[in-house]
């Protein structure tokens, strides 16, 4: 997906955001390294696969999503344009922290294009974009009446950064998506 479709505001002034901890080639994986999927979230490399297709010998990484109880097969030569990266570094971290406690852009416009954006957020890959996600939607958050279309996009949103944050610290995704919630509320009260 383009930055441009994704709705960031770097992408708007026309300046390209780097993509954050880029794997590189794919021969720099070892069994067990972590990999982030810009849809699926964080998942372990398992290894190298080749298969023949229609007479067309393919090499393909092996990836398993465990939460989704999913195993993705990803040809070697559209790792980049699949957007698979490493998880972010610790001083992404810091940086999404911040996102998660800064004011919330209010939504304008119907429903339908705000969830067409959020989605494209959540589902770019960049963790700076799914924090404003979480920022955005965390708003409502504690709210009963809450839409259920939020609701289901900002829980999608906590549960990516928080697994992210938790490889990245060696953590849980309990105890990282707690302090996601209690930097939002804190932001909030500020």
């Amino acid at each position: 997906m383009l930055e441009a479709e994704v709705g960031h505001a770097s992408a708007r002034r026309g300046e390209a955001r780097p993509f954050l901890g880029a794997i590189g080639t794919a021969d720099d994986l070892s069994e067990g390294d972590p990999v982030v999927h810009p849809v699926h979230g964080l998942g372990r490399f398992e290894a190298r696969e080749a298969h023949v297709i229609d007479g067309s010998r393919l090499e393909l990484l092996r990836l398993n999503f465990a939460d989704r109880r999913l195993t993705l097969r990803v040809p070697v030569a559209k790792v980049e344009r699949n957007g698979l990266r490493r998880p972010m570094a610790q001083e992404t971290v810091a940086q999404v922290m911040e996102v998660i406690a800064g004011r919330p852009r209010p939504g304008r416009g119907s429903w339908v294009r705000r969830s067409i954006e959020l989605t494209a957020r959540l589902n770019s890959g960049d963790p700076l974009a799914v924090a404003e996600v979480v920022r955005d939607l965390g708003r409502n958050s504690d709210r009963p009446d809450q839409p259920y279309g939020e609701q289901l996009l900002f829980a999608q949103a906590v549960e990516r950064l928080a697994g992210e944050i938790a490889a990245v610290e060696r953590s849980t995704k309990e105890v990282v998506a707690s302090r996601i919630c209690a930097t939002l509320r804190a932001g909030r009260a500020a």
